[in-house]
């Protein structure tokens, strides 16, 4: 079973860029590499840490490489994320979308019905967002692929509220034992 799970970084960082994008981003970014981590435990997890600084990361990946590449700039980092959600749409059993509404609006909201389309079928979907962000989403065609959808209405600086981590969980867990 294979999950990703996209997320932004945050600007509370370790000083060490040598160490992995999943340590280097501190603060509440510790909530989503935890919550990586707790998904690992059921399935081949990718974590994807979109960064205006470094472009799209995997969390794995030590920030210095990032560096070294040089990325060009936030709009590459847009198309980035983009090809790395459609890619990560066609494999994922769990997908796992946690973003500011101005980062979902310029990645996933602007392929949204590519997305779906690419969804697998009867994969486990979890959004967290701002409430307008889920207002606009459409999720009927992912109910119609027999998906579980769940989505978090993002309040403040909270990437993943403690219910919709324990209810995502849940669902891959049952996912795992079909």
């Amino acid at each position: 079973m294979k999950a990703h799970v996209f997320a932004e970084g945050s600007n509370t960082t370790a000083e060490d860029r040598t160490k992995p994008a999943k340590e280097y981003f501190q603060g509440l970014f510790g909530m989503v590499a935890g919550l990586s981590e707790e998904l690992s435990d059921s399935a081949d997890t990718s974590l994807h840490v979109l960064s205006e600084e470094f472009g799209v990361l995997r969390g794995d990946q030590p920030v210095a490489d990032a560096i070294e590449s040089e990325q060009d700039g936030s709009a590459d980092l847009w198309e980035s994320a983009k090809e790395e959600l459609l890619t990560a749409s066609r494999e994922a059993d769990v997908m796992v979308i946690l973003l500011s509404t101005d980062a979902f609006d310029k990645t996933a909201g602007e392929i949204w019905s590519e997305l779906v389309e690419e969804a697998k079928p009867d994969s486990v979907w979890c959004i967290g967002a701002a409430r307008s962000t889920l207002d606009a989403i459409d999720f009927e065609k992912l109910d119609k692929k027999g998906c579980s959808v769940i989505t978090y209405q993002r309040v403040g600086v909270a990437r993943i509220g403690t219910d919709t981590r324990e209810d995502l969980l849940q669902a891959v867990d049952r996912k795992a034992s079909e």
